[in-house]
């Protein structure tokens, strides 16, 4: 089937996808993380590799994130071997993440803003 050998070819929608969700996860971590002595993160090895401060880092991890959301939209916008819905699929998986990491890590610690999103979207929708 033409969608899994796509699957299996790793698309770069879907390496862009996973490029976000870790540097995003990076850059809203990063505190947490170094305060449980987690040395392995992007913003730190970014900073130990390039010698610069966690401001600077995160704001070339940031320019890398943007040309990720580029690569992501290019290839919904192109990609034409796979059904649509696959591809908006990968689209809301970069809503998501974006979700996630408004205002800190949400994945981490669903219980700050996600918890409250999911409650109302759940238990207390809009009326139509």
């Amino acid at each position: 089937n033409q969608t899994t050998e796509w699957f299996k070819s790793k698309p770069k929608i879907l390496q862009a996808c996973y490029v976000l969700f870790h540097l995003e996860n990076d850059i809203d971590s990063y505190e947490d993380e170094m305060r449980r002595g987690e040395v392995a993160n992007g913003v730190n090895c970014y900073m130990k590799q390039h010698g610069v401060t966690k401001e600077l880092a995160v704001s070339e991890i940031k320019k890398m994130i943007r040309d990720n959301h580029k690569t992501v939209m290019e290839e919904f916008l192109t990609t034409k071997c796979v059904p649509h819905p696959v591809l908006v699929r990968c689209l809301n998986m970069v809503r998501l993440i974006k979700l996630y990491y408004t205002e800190g890590d949400g994945y981490t610690n669903p219980r700050r803003k996600i918890k409250d999103l999911i409650t109302s979207l759940f238990f207390h929708p809009l009326p139509l």
